[in-house]
């Protein structure tokens, strides 16, 4: 395995301590609060002029656009990596999979069920059910239940240590006590392909530079919804487009918080997971980078519930956002460290999604009150075409992300979804402004994303099911 000679620069970076991150991420959340402030405070005390905001906010709309096109334009093009050719049961390491579970006692026996038909030997898998001490609830259901390779471990009040209660606690509680060379995520309602672990593993072998890998995420809830379509639609994407083409290139990318696969000396080198950040996924990817490793791909799907509904939809997307502030604003600490490729994959993933989700929701709104305004006659303003061409090159470069990778997820269904994924990302923007408002207020809260909600998802495929474009389970 490639490692950076230099591990001091990435303790830097191994915020899991609340001396590191508590100051790191109040500063960041102040600073971004006085950003915005700043540029408020400088509109409203000088000349009103509305067309200049609209024209300044279709610029910058419209070069973000462009960056974001461009980049989803070539992942269309770029084939996936072919899966490596799977180990034998006698070569295969020994693998802690971690459930952290919350109020989620309903969840145990599926999980237990899904879980042991992973095509793995049973002797060499490490299965952790982390539950919180105060869920006697869901710590009786899974003492009950749990026999080897299974065992549950209570993860102790919050109070000894000062850290907030989140699921990257939790995660650290468990790799301390866990006993595989590689280690993953699993959320109480996952599925994940009986040859997932196999599949990974044989990755890690034939991919020694890898500290890490992704495996996709589709959703068996789709067809609740509208949002559930949409929902899809962006993870079909995410997963099977952009992903694999991160892959293929070698730039690194934020992991999912679910059915990310990682070597256990790499966890610990890098100090675990970030207890503070409400994304631990994406710090930890990055922190990764820094330490000099690759992120790699496998196409071993997890099937997994979308959030149907919009309540707990904006709970859990003013979390992510939340977070994947406080990662930039952590790792523009250090920016340099890992290379070029980190801090280019930081702005591009991490950085422009958020400037576009501050920014496209307005714009589309003036542009349509501008439009109204013309036909009316109430004003004879012009946006420049050449913004208003590079938004709309934008828009379509999204759609065929969302399009190519429904295909590729085995779920042509979400075809006819597509032309509403603008209005979708519009809805982005009420999220983000409740993360900001939370940065300042309360930037480790957790907002716990209920599962089960739609029942249960369709029986796992046969372990043979094909892996490429992920089986239609």
């Amino acid at each position: 395995m490639t490692t950076s000679p230099d591990r001091g620069r990435v303790r830097n970076l191994s915020l899991g301590r609340a001396d590191r991150l508590r100051p790191a991420s109040i500063l960041a959340s102040s600073g971004v609060a006085s950003i915005i402030a700043l540029l408020i405070g400088v509109e409203v005390s000088t000349d009103f002029d509305f067309m200049s905001l609209i024209q300044v906010m279709t610029m910058i709309v419209a070069w973000i656009s462009v960056a974001l096109a461009v980049l989803r334009l070539l992942a269309c093009v770029t084939p996936q990596r072919q899966p490596s050719t799977l180990l034998p049961h006698a070569q295969l390491p020994t693998y802690t999979v971690i459930v952290p579970l919350f109020h989620e006692a309903h969840m145990v026996s599926g999980l237990i069920s899904t879980l042991s038909s992973l095509d793995y030997p049973t002797e060499k898998l490490d299965i952790i059910f982390a539950c919180e001490s105060g869920d006697l609830g869901t710590v009786a259901a899974a003492e009950a239940l749990a026999q080897p390779p299974f065992r549950v471990l209570v993860v102790p009040p919050t109070i000894p240590d000062g850290e907030p209660q989140t699921k990257p606690r939790a995660l650290n509680y468990a790799l301390a006590r866990s006993h595989g060379e590689l280690v993953t995520i699993f959320d109480a309602e996952d599925r994940p392909h009986p040859q997932q672990l196999r599949q990974a593993a044989s990755a890690f072998a034939a991919h020694p530079q890898w500290m890490a890998l992704q495996a996709p995420l589709h959703y068996f809830n789709t067809q609740d919804s509208l949002l559930a379509a949409q929902f899809g639609l962006e993870y079909a994407g995410l997963f099977q487009v952009l992903l694999p083409f991160f892959d293929k290139t070698g730039l690194p990318f934020p992991l999912g918080g679910t059915s990310n696969h990682m070597r256990r000396e790499a966890l610990d080198a890098v100090g675990g997971w970030d207890a503070y950040n409400v994304t631990e996924d994406a710090d930890l990817a990055f922190r990764l980078a820094a330490y000099g490793g690759g992120i790699g791909w496998i196409s071993a799907p997890t099937q997994e519930e979308a959030v149907s509904r919009i309540r707990p939809w904006h709970r859990q997307r003013s979390r992510w956002l939340k977070g994947y502030i406080q990662t930039w604003m952590v790792h523009m600490n250090a920016p340099l460290s890992g290379g070029w490729r980190r801090v280019v994959m930081l702005q591009l993933t991490l950085g422009l999604s958020l400037l576009s989700v501050l920014f496209f929701a307005p714009i589309m709104v003036l542009l349509g009150l501008v439009s109204a305004a013309k036909l009316l006659g109430i004003t004879d303003a012009v946006i420049p075409a050449i913004y208003l061409w590079t938004l709309g090159f934008s828009l379509i470069c999204g759609m065929a992300v969302g399009a190519l990778g429904a295909i590729r997820a085995g779920q042509p269904h979400l075809l006819r979804h597509v032309p509403l994924m603008p209005v979708y990302w519009m809805l982005l923007f009420a999220p983000l402004m409740q993360a900001l408002a939370e940065l300042q207020t309360r930037p480790f809260h957790w907002h716990k994303t209920e599962h089960g909600v739609t029942g249960a998802p369709p029986d796992p495929p046969d372990k043979d099911a094909c892996l490429i474009n992920g089986p239609k389970y």
